[in-house]
């Protein structure tokens, strides 16, 4: 076994682990175990192509990348588009894009993606997993790093673990909120993703939301506790279980 395989086997078991996630966060925290587990810097979570998310950022359903990643990729793009959309629309499989071979191959939009973060955040290569709830369609779960090429054992196992932890995502995102909570359900994710230090640019790509709409839930939040500010209201929301 690699030195990496032996760090994937001592770092985490991801059965118990998904077992155990019961919001977005706790996937999100999951995902980037496994990001780093197979020596990737970043990861993403991207819905497919469709009328409401026809740009990358309005795509994402969550991210480890910082907000300045896909900002940057979106200024140089002179249309907004899902890098993805065309890998999505050609192939269920799972496979790996590298830069640094020249027989790698990959549709125009996302070779243009990858160029364009290679150099700012000194990453070489993607691993993206095409995968399908019955519920919204397509999507993808997608790594990017600087590593040596994927072993056919990885790639199965990475591609099993990405399909796994997408169902475990839309399974806690569905979660209604607690049914004697003031909070509407996007006014409780805001919240939540301020107690673990989000800034409101990131709540809304994560979210899928402009800036101004992620402030809006939150001072709904606020008002709605009384609370003079977003903290007091997170705090707030911990204190009677109205977050997680």
């Amino acid at each position: 076994m690699t030195a990496q395989g032996q760090k994937k086997t001592e770092v985490f078991s991801v059965a118990p682990q998904l077992q155990d996630c019961k919001t977005q966060f706790d996937v999100l925290r999951l995902l980037r175990e496994i990001c780093t587990a197979f020596g990737y810097q970043f990861f993403f979570v991207v819905k497919g192509p469709t009328t409401e998310a026809k740009s990358f950022s309005q795509a994402i359903v969550i991210t480890s990348a910082p907000s300045e990643l896909v900002q940057a990729h979106e200024a140089r793009e002179p249309v907004s588009s899902n890098p993805l959309a065309d890998i999505l629309r050609q192939t269920s499989a799972p496979f790996e894009f590298r830069l640094d071979d020249p027989a790698s191959t990959a549709p125009a939009d996302f070779r243009s993606f990858a160029e364009g973060i290679s150099s700012a955040y000194n990453l070489d290569c993607a691993f993206i997993v095409p995968v399908y709830h019955p519920d919204h369609g397509p999507a993808a779960v997608l790594f990017v790093g600087k590593r040596a090429p994927m072993s056919i054992a990885e790639t199965a196992e990475l591609a099993l673990y990405g399909h796994l932890v997408h169902e475990k995502l839309h399974h806690v995102s569905a979660k209604p909120a607690k049914p004697d909570s003031p909070l509407t359900e996007r006014e409780r994710e805001c919240l939540i993703w301020t107690s673990v230090g989000k800034t409101s640019v990131e709540i809304a790509q994560i979210l899928g939301l402009s800036e101004h709409t992620v402030n809006h839930y939150l001072n709904n939040a606020a008002r709605k506790f009384d609370a003079v500010n977003r903290t007091q209201a997170v705090a707030h929301g911990l204190r009677f279980g109205f977050i997680d």
